[in-house]
């Protein structure tokens, strides 16, 4: 999407926020337009509520847009993107706070599992969680003033929450955990970025769950006004290939959102950016459902290495490695060296500009990490193991979601088998994941109930962990009380190697479409 309005403002905010101006919107933003005259700014120029929160532009989009819905802002065509890029100037996550979150930037159907650590976390998990992911919660940085509104705020919003959470005083909670926000989630002050210039060539690293890694290369364009062009290619470990093109909003100087039309299908990424590294996620909707995480690197003159893949070997086997990066030099056996473990090099040829294939036998005996290098160059490490000693699935409870119409297609689940090798012993032992195995997956029937049907209804896995309902969420009139489409079953995995068998199960929850996205 382009836009024809002029970044001057927003070059204007960041230099007003940089050198200490208390305002961070001047007269002539729409900030101050839209927002100014109900949040009645300071004397000194800042613009209550507004400044004291930073939050990701998600989160800004879900603010305006409650703004526009029940506080009667107008906006035109063009204005909302406007805002978001007024806002995230000077109101925008840092990027290691960006980074804690990012697994809801996409807005789809993540399978985060989110655990509080102590009993005061766990209290606030009980007052918030259920109706938030932590995630949404900790995209915010605010004062002290703006967190404790938020109990009146969800009292108007929502007023039978007291009734809901009946079973404990839900106001005193809230101020607790609110008070809590403000001690763990400061304000700290409006923040800016300079922004990444991201124009020129790029080699892409990524992996998607259930199709393994993959790599390519790709070409970003600045079209202005924070806005790019990109297209490019990559190749999948499984053999296929795919072609993308689209464009993308820098939002904040490093917040890189794109739309892309992958192979055809339409696509979604979030992304953190510097000038010469971006990292973050695709998303593909159904029906070509899929996630995947992706680092890519500037294509320059020297040379960079991103990965080594596969991330482990096992002791005896002889494996094949590949390292992977930008401008890898010419290498031959004796180039490779692996520090802190016995890995003997059998060869090593560069089989593209951008990869090195290696061919080795490891010989530790016990578990531990090997720093490799190619010529000196550090190229990461890798995990070394006696054998793998059991797997499991992960996430151990997917969460997938029925078709609820146009607007709220199916939400999937990819399972992925992850094998562990055991360290220690007796009470004492632990399991360290050694990296994904390529499993393969079935269903079955978890019984729950008399005449349990689930199995029946909710479809059935692809071999290498995808699945997507195939059903839409209405009642059943087959099913007993006419029960709508949903269900509980198992997931089994088998992976077999060198001569033995792992299996392994989780559980696969299908439930209703995701009505209320913006609360998620």
């Amino acid at each position: 999407m382009r836009h024809d309005w002029v970044s001057p403002i927003v070059v204007g905010l960041a230099l007003a926020a940089a050198s200490g101006v208390a305002g961070a919107f001047g007269q002539d933003s729409l900030v101050m337009d839209k927002c100014g005259t109900c949040h009645v700014p300071a004397a000194d120029g800042r613009i209550p509520r507004v400044e004291d929160m930073r939050t990701t532009p998600e989160e800004w989009t879900v603010i305006v847009d409650r703004m526009r819905r029940l506080h009667g802002m107008k906006l035109k065509d063009g204005e909302m993107d406007r805002l978001l890029k007024e806002l995230s100037a000077t109101q925008l996550l840092k990027p290691d706070e960006q980074a804690q979150v990012a697994y809801l930037s996409l807005w789809h159907n993540s399978q985060q599992v989110e655990t509080p650590t102590g009993p005061e976390q766990e209290k606030v998990y009980a007052t918030c969680v259920r109706c938030h992911a932590a995630g949404k919660i900790h995209s915010y940085r605010m004062t002290p003033e703006a967190w404790a509104k938020l109990r009146d705020f969800h009292l108007y919003i929502s007023p039978t929450v007291v009734f809901t959470m009946r079973e404990m005083r839900w106001i005193p909670e809230a101020d607790a955990a609110f008070a809590y926000y403000a001690r763990n989630l400061p304000y700290g002050g409006a923040w800016s970025a300079p922004a990444a210039k991201l124009a020129g060539r790029w080699a892409i690293f990524g992996y998607a769950p259930g199709r393994g890694h993959y790599r390519g290369e790709a070409t970003i364009a600045d079209a202005g006004n924070a806005e790019l062009e990109l297209s490019g290619r990559v190749a999948h470990a499984d053999g296929t290939s795919e072609s993308f093109a689209g464009d993308g909003t820098l939002y904040g100087g490093y917040a890189l959102r794109t739309r892309t039309s992958n192979n055809g299908f339409a696509a979604r990424g979030a992304f953190i950016a510097s000038s010469d590294e971006i990292e973050g996620e695709w998303h593909l909707p159904a029906p070509d459902f899929r996630t995947s995480r992706s680092r890519w690197l500037r294509i320059g003159d020297q040379p960079k290495v991103a990965r080594i893949v596969p991330g482990f070997l096992l002791a005896g086997e002889k494996a094949v490695l590949t390292v992977e990066g930008v401008n890898l030099p010419d290498a031959k056996a004796s180039d490779i060296a692996f520090a802190g473990g016995a890995v003997k090099v059998l060869s090593a040829r560069r089989v593209s500009p951008g990869a090195i294939e290696l061919t080795v036998v490891s010989g530790a005996g016990t578990l531990r990490t090997a720093s490799v290098s190619v010529k000196g160059l550090d190229a990461g490490t890798v995990t070394l193991a006696p054998r793998i000693d059991r797997i499991a699935i992960t996430p151990e409870v997917g969460r997938a979601r029925m078709s609820g119409g146009t607007h709220y297609p199916a939400e999937g689940v990819q399972f992925e088998a992850i094998a562990y090798a055991k360290t220690g012993s007796g009470k004492g032992a632990t399991s360290v994941a050694l990296g994904p195995v390529p499993a393969t997956f079935r269903l079955a029937e978890q019984k729950t109930r008399p005449d349990d049907d689930d199995m029946t209804w909710l479809g059935m896995i692809r071999a290498e962990g995808t699945y997507l309902p195939t059903v839409d969420y209405a009642p059943n009139p087959k099913r007993t009380y006419t029960g709508e489409n949903s269900g509980l079953v198992k997931v089994l995995a088998r992976y077999k190697r060198g001569g033995r068998t792992y299996d392994a199960q989780a559980e696969l929850v299908v439930t209703v479409p995701d009505y209320i996205a913006r609360i998620r």
